[in-house]
C-alpha cells in the first residue's frame, strides 16, 4: 500500500473567510483589540482541552498565503 508524505499545504491553517467582527475581539495574532463593525478575517482557532472555536484576525495580520 503507497503512503503519502505530508505535504506543507496540508498542515497550514486557512482563515475561512472576510467579514466584518460582531462584538468587539481581541486578535489572537497580535493581541490588540478589533473594534466591532471592523472588516476581519474569521477563522477557527483550535485548542487541545475542547472545540475549536470561532477567531477573528486584523486584516493586517494575514501572511500574503492566507495562513496565520
Amino acid at each position: 500500500m503507497a503512503t503519502r508524505e505530508t505535504d506543507a499545504a496540508d498542515t497550514v491553517d486557512t482563515y475561512e473567510y472576510a467579514t466584518y467582527a460582531p462584538t468587539p475581539e481581541i486578535c489572537p495574532s497580535c493581541c490588540m483589540p478589533i473594534p466591532a463593525g471592523q472588516l476581519t478575517r474569521r477563522g477557527m482557532f483550535a485548542r487541545q482541552d475542547g472545540p475549536a472555536v470561532v477567531a477573528y484576525w486584523h486584516t493586517r495580520c494575514v501572511r500574503a498565503d492566507g495562513s496565520r
